[in-house]
């Protein structure tokens, strides 16, 4: 009977533990499966603008006042069921990890941009909906209304497809799993192909949050896209050559007209409440850009990251869970050694 209570209870608190293990483990969603089972496939149908038949995505030289069809076709390699689609056409801005999102819904334009590639296209058409039968193909059309005043450099975008029937069922759990499909094909316009362009990059603002961690917010304010764009960073205590945090990255991508924000972390702890320079170098092939710009970091902001967190750097959930399970194992280890001495008095 008493070994039966024993295992019980070493059951209940190795249980415990694997609940709080597995509380710990990153959360896997549905849209991580790969795209080999989204049963679609898009391509673009070039019209006689576009610039390149196998670039495998629209590259158009406009001409103003005109209307230019950008068509998309939808293949739905399900041969058993009709599957509806979501088309959503949306403008180009940069992500901080210096990447282009070709697909930004939220149409801010930017404060340095003329146009942006939503102001070409009618409402109704922004967001359209199809059902394409099973095993077949379909075309969707986006037509682009090319203003009467000419345009400078280029203007980017993209059009979003996503499956809207997309709930399976795991035959073996039986339970419904809902995967998010979506693919996407960039939309690059010029009217003025042979006009070249600059690019020009600029410092907006540093920011400091608590940790510190300082954000530089950067700034395409011309209308040109590139590429291969490297950043070293460095920051030193105002009017000091002393590098105390440093920071470089290699083949940023970088939209038109827009900005992004390039995170630099105080891991060392070095910056404390004070007045700071933050000076940047960044360079495309033979473009360069040199940007500096001074900022403050008061004393809450200047408290150290460990000091936020926790002991040893170690973060407060983490304490709490090492905290219960020292519980669990010393109240363990008192039941066993206690029903171990009555089970002596008894047998004495």
């Amino acid at each position: 009977m008493i070994k039966l209570k024993t295992n019980s209870i070493v059951k209940l608190c190795l249980s415990i533990v694997l609940c709080i293990c597995f509380l710990q483990l990153p959360h896997v969603n549905a849209d991580n499966i790969s795209n080999n089972a989204a049963e679609f496939t898009i391509s673009p149908v070039y019209s006689h603008e576009q610039k390149e038949d196998d670039a495998g995505y629209f590259d158009l030289n406009v001409k103003k006042s005109t209307t230019v069809p950008v068509k998309v076709k939808i293949s739905n390699l399900n041969k058993n069921q009709d599957i509806e689609y979501l088309i959503k056409v949306g403008n180009a801005t940069t992500n901080d990890n210096g990447t282009i999102n070709y697909t930004n819904f939220k149409n801010k334009k930017d404060t340095t941009a003329k146009y942006q590639l939503t102001d070409f296209i009618s409402k109704t058409e922004l967001k359209q909906k199809v059902t394409v039968k099973a095993g077949s193909s379909s075309e969707v059309t986006v037509n682009l209304k090319v203003p009467k005043q000419k345009f400078p450099g280029t203007i980017a975008g993209g059009i979003y497809v996503e499956r809207l029937t997309n709930a399976y069922v795991n035959e073996k759990s039986g339970m419904n799993t809902r995967n998010h499909f979506s693919m996407t094909l960039p939309i690059i316009l010029t009217e003025q192909a042979k006009v070249k362009r600059i690019a020009k990059m600029e410092l907006d603002k540093v920011t400091v949050k608590n940790g510190p961690e300082i954000t530089a917010k950067l700034h395409n304010v011309k209308p040109v896209m590139f590429g291969k764009l490297s950043i070293d960073s460095k920051i030193t205590k105002k009017n000091h050559t002393k590098t105390l945090v440093h920071k470089s990255v290699n083949n940023y991508q970088v939209a038109p007209n827009s900005s992004f924000n390039f995170l630099s972390s105080d891991s060392s702890n070095q910056l404390g409440a004070g007045k700071y320079t933050i000076d940047m170098h960044l360079q495309s092939g033979k473009r360069k850009w040199h940007l500096v710009k001074d900022f403050t970091i008061t004393a809450q902001q200047g408290v150290p990251l460990t000091k936020r967190t926790g002991w040893l750097g170690i973060s407060m959930v983490m304490w709490i869970v090492i905290l219960i399970l020292v519980i669990i194992i010393v109240g363990l280890v008192v039941v066993i050694v206690r029903q171990k001495q009555n089970l002596k008095t008894k047998d004495k």
